[in-house]
């Protein structure tokens, strides 16, 4: 990948809103997902010559903010609401279906996960006293939750992430700090447990590398943790399962914060030198020397997500300046030159990056 993108195109501005670009994503290899902070989705095609084409923007999909994005095909997502909603939306018929709600406990839901793999979903809660945990059920089955676990978290659940191969195994990640795996063919919640690290901090995200888990923390510190067995202590003593700990990462990243970890790279922003940079990472390692730079990225503002597209040799970012853009790799002959939009308006979203803890 890093080669590919050696060199960068100047990024243009494929759309514009005045509120905070939440998410990108990729719907099939012509269409892409955003979700926005007034609580719409929209749907973009990028095969429509000179332009990028908004195909539907369906609005108030939530009563609260959308927490959370995930692709089920090419026609159709979920999303999670802070209104303790799960939706499932057809987007030939541009209509959702409830799949799940926790209105009747008014708990709020802060994260969501697809596996392809058992279309099982997965939906970590904010803590509403007495429980914070994470709901299972299969998309097939939407009536009746799987599993819920609802003793492993003392706070809210901000991340959930599924294995990309294994298909039995499930995180969360939480503001107390803890980053929990999960056998989820196991109901009972002690047994089911397999793993429990701490992190030390609020996690802001979570997710699988291979068999390893890593954690960023809202106090932008990053950690990898391997396998153990929760049943065997002696583990804890072998080196070859103790975490790898990067500690505050913003200055020897240079870097102001982390915006997500993908498939080889972690995307990291820097408001005061409007700069967005993929920095790569291969397996425990992270090589800071290796660096997509996009500049002007998102400016003084803050970048929410970053999308790469490496078949067609393009990297996509949307942020707090409501702006969906892209970066194309010099050289690429496949470029597609599509038009800029020029924003001609801009207001100020009361929102903040993370939540408070």
């Amino acid at each position: 990948m890093f080669s590919t993108f050696s060199k960068v195109s100047l990024g243009k501005v494929l759309s514009y809103s005045p509120e905070y670009v939440y998410s990108v994503d990729r719907l099939s290899t012509s269409k892409l997902i955003s979700s926005l902070s007034d609580r719409s989705i929209k749907i973009f095609d990028l095969n429509s010559g000179s332009s990028v084409v908004e195909l539907l923007t369906i609005k108030h999909t939530h009563d609260g903010n959308v927490e959370g994005v995930q692709i089920v095909d090419e026609n159709s997502a979920l999303t999670a609401g802070s209104d303790g909603v799960v939706k499932l939306w057809d987007f030939r018929t541009n209509k959702s279906t409830a799949l799940f709600s926790k209105d009747d406990s008014d708990q709020p839901l802060l994260s969501l996960a697809y596996s392809s793999l058992t279309n099982e979903i997965a939906a970590g809660t904010e803590l509403v006293a007495p429980d914070a945990g994470v709901i299972v059920w299969d998309i097939r089955k939407p009536n009746t939750h799987l599993r819920a676990y609802l003793d492993s978290h003392s706070d809210d659940v901000t991340s959930v992430a599924f294995h990309s191969s294994i298909r039995n195994l499930l995180l969360s990640g939480s503001t107390d700090g803890l980053v929990v795996k999960y056998d989820t063919t196991i109901s009972d919640e002690d047994d089911a447990v397999m793993q429990v690290v701490n992190n030390g901090a609020s996690i802001h995200s979570a997710g699988f590398l291979g068999d390893n888990m890593y954690a960023l923390s809202h106090m932008e510190t990053f950690s990898i943790y391997r396998p153990t067995n929760k049943h065997d202590e002696t583990e804890e003593e072998d080196i070859n399962n103790q975490p790898i700990l990067f500690g505050d990462i913003r200055e020897p990243w240079d870097c102001e914060y982390v915006v997500g970890v993908g498939k080889g790279y972690i995307a990291i922003g820097s408001n005061s030198s409007e700069k967005l940079s993929l920095i790569a990472l291969r397996g425990e390692t992270v090589s800071v020397k290796e660096r997509i730079v996009l500049p002007g990225a998102h400016g003084e503002e803050v970048a929410r997500a970053v999308l790469v597209d490496e078949r067609n040799a393009r990297i996509f970012s949307g942020g707090e300046d409501g702006k969906l853009k892209v970066w194309i790799a010099d050289g690429n002959d496949h470029q597609q030159h599509w038009s800029e939009v020029k924003p001609d308006r801009k207001k100020k979203v009361k929102d903040k990056r993370f939540r408070p803890y």
